[in-house]
């Protein structure tokens, strides 16, 4: 008697875990980079001064004017240089760009946005990704 009780609990138990499972699967889970990509479009979009720099930036693109190289530019290049030619340096040389930042971004979320940086292989996406940290934290030069 007391061994069909436990039994039954245990198929009750196996039944739920069995409904937890399909329920997890069906839920979608963003990546890092995405959820990030996300937070970053929310943030543009909510913010009307960021809003008003995206649409002149887009007007500049389009008009066929280039915008000057700025000094931030010329330290991005050449970290996207140095990346270049010693790739298996690549978190060394993000790293001291992110130290750039020490007063303005706290060490863990370095550490998120050093994740981030590193998963990224294209070298125009890294750049767009370092010249958009180098914006959001309106570094100067």
């Amino acid at each position: 008697m007391e061994r069909e009780k436990i039994l039954s609990i245990i198929k009750g138990i196996e039944e739920k875990n069995l409904e937890l499972e399909k329920y997890l699967s069906n839920l979608t889970i963003l990546s890092r980079n995405d959820v990030i990509k996300e937070i970053s479009q929310n943030i543009i979009q909510n913010n009307e001064l960021l809003q008003e720099i995206v649409s002149s930036k887009e007007q500049l693109f389009s008009s066929g004017i280039k915008r000057p190289t700025s000094p931030i530019q010329h330290i991005i290049e050449g970290f996207l240089s140095k990346i270049k030619n010693t790739p298996f340096k690549k978190v060394i040389y993000l790293r001291e760009f992110l130290e750039i930042f020490k007063q303005e971004i706290s060490e863990k979320d370095k550490d998120v946005i050093l994740q981030s940086l590193k998963d990224e292989k294209n070298e125009e996406e890294l750049k767009e990704k370092m010249i958009t940290l180098a914006n959001t934290f309106e570094l100067k030069f």
